[in-house]
């Protein structure tokens, strides 16, 4: 977004200047102001685009969710659950409102997404898993009004309806946790398990889901509550980020590195901490990720590492009615690949908690999140990346 506004302002001067000095001079300025706007955008290496349309058939849910369920199947998006805070904002003591509702969505008609109900989930939930795999989008734990969930559900479509399966369930509730797909293994890691910050992990073979969900070696290190994921081209499955709760016994804690579970040998090796354009290690929990192809884990969101943890450990009255650009949300369009991770842009609508991210026919939707601890968002953008950087 930031490189269509320099383009905008660019084309302003090539039109006032080619006024004077004639035609010749324009094109010379174009040309300039095309190799300008390459350098500006990292590489040109993606298009960041706006889609309209949220869904609205639920009360509430227009104004937008975080910590929905998401992910496609075919050229059709699927978005189920999450939560916001519908009448009261959070900061006036607000009630959280949990959806059930399953809507679909085709891609492809342009930056329109005309979005249907199609169904609803087993009970109201937020803040679990979801994937997608063989025409089905696998939806796992999570949270709402009640507690944490251990349910495990399996949605596909039929015609206009969707419909909803039972998988075996975790064997423990969990919530606020990461998980992905690495083949047809579907892992699941941190968050809270049994209402507990967790380093425990998880993994159901879906090729073979009746053998259930089997423990795998604890995450190292510290226990991490709203990490994200992916996977290497090796068939790793990548964890980074999270958080540690402040208890009575010890103060919060940001992980920022990562950890990535080898099923051969059944341990976890060290990954490095995302960074910035200064060298600084970047905090992603409370983003989102997901892979585009083997090769590339795409991150973006999540909350600023020192107004978080000053917020955990040192809470403060009127900490939710700041703007939202005091919270300073991660901006950064963040890839991991080949070992190590590159920022491939800045983008202010980026700078969101609790999104999620769905690849969809070679891109990736940001869907949903807050800009603020309460306030959610509708907008949902396409995020598309050149093909050079896929090779």
């Amino acid at each position: 977004m930031g490189n269509m506004r320099y383009a905008e302002q660019l084309e302003y001067v090539v039109k006032g200047i080619s006024r004077k000095v004639g035609m010749k001079l324009k094109i010379i300025l174009f040309v300039i102001m095309g190799l300008s706007i390459t350098s500006c955008c990292m590489g040109e290496s993606y298009v960041l685009q706006r889609m309209y349309g949220f869904p609205f058939q639920e009360a509430g849910y227009e104004k937008g969710v975080s910590a929905c369920f998401a992910g496609y199947i075919g050229r059709t998006l699927l978005v189920a659950g999450g939560c916001n805070f519908p009448g009261k904002p959070a900061c006036e003591g607000g009630r959280k409102k949990y959806y059930n509702g399953i809507y679909a969505a085709i891609t492809g008609n342009g930056d329109q997404l005309l979005w249907r109900k199609v169904g609803e989930l087993p009970t109201a939930s937020a803040y679990g898993v979801s994937v997608s795999w063989h025409d089905q989008v696998i939806m796992v734990g999570g949270n709402n009004e009640q507690g944490s969930l251990k349910g495990v559900c399996a949605v596909t479509l039929k015609g206009e309806k969707a419909l909803v399966s039972s998988l075996p369930s975790l064997p423990v509730t969990m919530d606020n946790m990461t998980g992905c797909l690495v083949g047809n293994l579907l892992y699941v890691a941190g968050g809270n398990v049994e209402g507990r910050a967790s380093r425990k992990a998880y993994c159901m073979d879906l090729a073979s889901a009746d053998k259930g969900w089997y423990r795998l070696p604890d995450l190292p290190g510290d226990v991490r509550v709203q990490p994200v994921s992916g996977m290497t081209t090796k068939g790793a499955f990548c964890v980074w980020g999270g958080f540690r709760p402040k208890s009575e016994l010890e103060a919060a804690a940001l992980s920022f590195d990562g950890w990535a579970y080898d099923t051969d040998t059944r341990t976890w090796r060290h990954l490095p901490a995302p960074v910035d354009m200064e060298g600084s290690e970047v905090f992603l929990g409370g983003g989102t990720a997901a892979n585009l192809g083997t090769e590339m884990v795409v991150a973006v969101g999540g909350v600023n590492k020192e107004v978080f943890l000053s917020a955990l450990n040192h809470p403060q009255p009127g900490y939710m009615t700041h703007e939202p650009e005091w919270y300073k949300f991660n901006p950064l369009v963040l890839v991991y690949g080949d070992g190590s991770w590159r920022v491939m842009g800045k983008e202010k609508v980026a700078a969101r908690a609790g999104a999620i991210l769905v690849p969809v026919s070679g891109d990736l939707y940001i869907i949903g999140g807050e800009l603020k601890p309460g306030i959610r968002t509708p907008d949902i953008f396409r995020l598309r990346f050149s093909s050079r950087e896929l090779q």
